[in-house]
Order: C-alpha cells, then sequence, then structure tokens
C-alpha cells in the first residue's frame, strides 16, 4: 500500500484512547471512518481532525450488533468507494479470575472482544482483497502472559492473533497483523488498575500504539502478514 495514495481507513473504538490516537494518524493518509457506541466522542474526535482540514466519517456503530457491522461497511463504501484498513480496536476489560467471572461476563467479553471484530473482518474481506489492503487488530500483552483477572480477556486477544494468521493464509491478498500494547494509558487501564497500583511513568501513551498501527498499515514494517508485535515499556 503506497503511501502517497489515499487511504480510507475504518477504525473502531475511535472516540477515545488509542482509537483516537489512531485516528489522528491514520487521517494524515486519508479519510478515516470512526466507530465507536458513543457518537460525541467521536464528534469530539472527528473534531480534533476537522480542525487540521481531514476527511472524516462519524458511524456510531455497536459492533457486537450485525446490523450496526453492515451499516458501518455501507457508509464508508458510500462515502469514499473504498475500504484500504480496517483497525479492530473496540473492546471492554473485565478484571476478574475464571473462578469469578459469572457466565454473562465470559460471553460479552467473546461477544465484544473477539466474535464481533471477526464478523466485521468478514464483511470487510471482499472490499479489502479490491484494495490490497490492510487489518490491524490490537490485542494485548494479556494474550501472551496474562496479569492475574485478565485471562479470559486474555483469551479473547489472542483469537484475533488467530484471526491475522487465518487471513494470511486465506487471503494472501490482504496484510493482516496483530499489535499487542501493554499498559496504556487509557480509561479502560484506569477502570481497572490506579495510579498508585501503576503510576503513569510506567504506562505507555496511546500514539505509542498508533504509530505501530500507521507501519503496519503503510507497510513500512518488516514483519510479514499474520505477525504479531508487543509494544510495551522496556
Amino acid at each position: 500500500m503506497s503511501a502517497s495514495n489515499p487511504i480510507v481507513s475504518i477504525i473502531t473504538g475511535a472516540g477515545s484512547g488509542i482509537g483516537r490516537a489512531i485516528a489522528v494518524r491514520l487521517a494524515k493518509r486519508g479519510p478515516v471512518v470512526l466507530a465507536g457506541r458513543r457518537p460525541e466522542p467521536l464528534r469530539e474526535t472527528g473534531s480534533e481532525l476537522g480542525a487540521e482540514g481531514q476527511d472524516w466519517l462519524v458511524v456510531p456503530t455497536d459492533i457486537a450488533r450485525g446490523e450496526d457491522r453492515t451499516r458501518l461497511i455501507d457508509e464508508t463504501l458510500r462515502a469514499f468507494g473504498r475500504v484500504d484498513a480496517l483497525v479492530n480496536n473496540a473492546a471492554i476489560g473485565t478484571c476478574a479470575d475464571l473462578g469469578t467471572l459469572s457466565e454473562p461476563e465470559i460471553e460479552q467479553l467473546i461477544d465484544i472482544n473477539l466474535t464481533a471484530p471477526i464478523l466485521l473482518t468478514r464483511l470487510a474481506i471482499q472490499h479489502l482483497q479490491k484494495t490490497n489492503g490492510c487489518v490491524v487488530s490490537i490485542g494485548s500483552r494479556a494474550a501472551i502472559d496474562p496479569f492475574p483477572g485478565l485471562g479470559i480477556y486474555g483469551c479473547t486477544k489472542a483469537g484475533l492473533e488467530a484471526m491475522a494468521r487465518a487471513i494470511r493464509n486465506e487471503y494472501p491478498q490482504i496484510r493482516a497483523y496483530t499489535v499487542h500494547p501493554g499498559a496504556v494509558e487509557t480509561e479502560m487501564l484506569r477502570s481497572i488498575v490506579s495510579a498508585d497500583d501503576l503510576p503513569g511513568d510506567q504506562v505507555l501513551g496511546p500514539d505509542d500504539i498508533a504509530v505501530a498501527v500507521e507501519l503496519f498499515v503503510l507497510g513500512e514494517r518488516p514483519e510479514p502478514s499474520g505477525a504479531s508485535i508487543v509494544v510495551a515499556k522496556d
């Protein structure tokens, strides 16, 4: 994918944190479609981009709902005519060990963090094939070495890594990657871990993750399709 050509990107969870940082970077490369459940944070992200004269579209989306996923792809095509990159970022985090989590909590984690991105990617596949596009999923270091209480969350993120390898094998026209962040300063992190237990100087900023995503989308990292990387504090 050439950096000189406009890149149409869909970013889920674009209203805050890592998703917003990714949107800021990818908007410099072409139109961005901002997806998330809450319209107001999406508009705040868009206003930040609009101040620089960049093209953006807000599509309020609950990725767990099939009709919302379909509308997200349809509105992207209606507005921009193509899909070059899909960034699966939207997720929820619940910190509790396997024996404590309720069955509905486990099902919700799997539905939002794994099933929904798989089904959204499935909808985008035919369009990404046409553009030799790219899928980047935001995983978690918990997929590799889960902190106590993040085991099931880590399971859902490990599934995204398997999806990237499946895309590599089944759709060689599409590049697919997984970025596994360590601790990142976001609302989700602070809903689980306080600043007293994990000070700000020990965590990444959202843009640290956005840099890696941008380079994957542009094809400027050395890893082959299907690869995963960890981005974490040394």
